[in-house]
């Protein structure tokens, strides 16, 4: 009887060695897997910001056609402070909005600079008269989540006389 009850053994050591190839396999996709995540979450998150510092940076150009529109009115009413500044709201960012008189004196160019000034603008691109004024106009816009962009201009208006 003892003859017919013959048990096979399986070899342990192969156990053991698809066992680690299964771990090691297993550790590796993870890896992999965990780095795919990451890189996904790090663009989402480059992308978002990308895009919330481009929506701050149209509020700021919004501003600044506002600002623009100041440095008109200071251009038209003379006796008005050199400087108008204010705080609005474009859409949820808060705008620091500046137009600034460079200058009390209106400022004439020689006859030189004025062609010199055609010929890079173009013909009748610039005044006959070479007279201006100009206004320093900044804004400044910033986000709720700290994203802050600033643009400046020099506004030139010519004087007629």
């Amino acid at each position: 009887m003892r003859e017919n009850l013959k048990l096979e053994r399986t070899p342990t050591a192969s156990k053991g060695i698809a066992l680690l190839v299964a771990l090691a396999t297993m550790i590796v996709v993870l890896i992999a897997g965990s780095l795919v995540i990451y890189l996904v979450t790090r663009g989402l998150n480059v992308t978002s910001g990308q895009a919330r510092y481009e929506t701050v940076y149209e509020a700021a150009v919004a501003g600044l056609e506002i600002g623009k529109a100041k440095a008109e009115s200071l251009n038209t009413y003379l006796d008005a402070p050199p400087r108008d500044s204010s705080v609005i709201r474009i859409g949820p960012y808060n705008v620091v909005i500046t137009a600034e008189r460079t200058a009390s004196a209106v400022i004439t160019m020689s006859g030189t600079a004025i062609k010199f000034a055609r010929a890079i603008a173009g013909p009748g691109a610039t005044p006959a008269s070479g007279s201006y004024r100009t206004y320093y106009v900044t804004a400044t816009a910033i986000a709720r989540s700290g994203e802050r962009v600033g643009l400046e201009i020099l506004e030139r208006f010519t004087v007629q006389q």
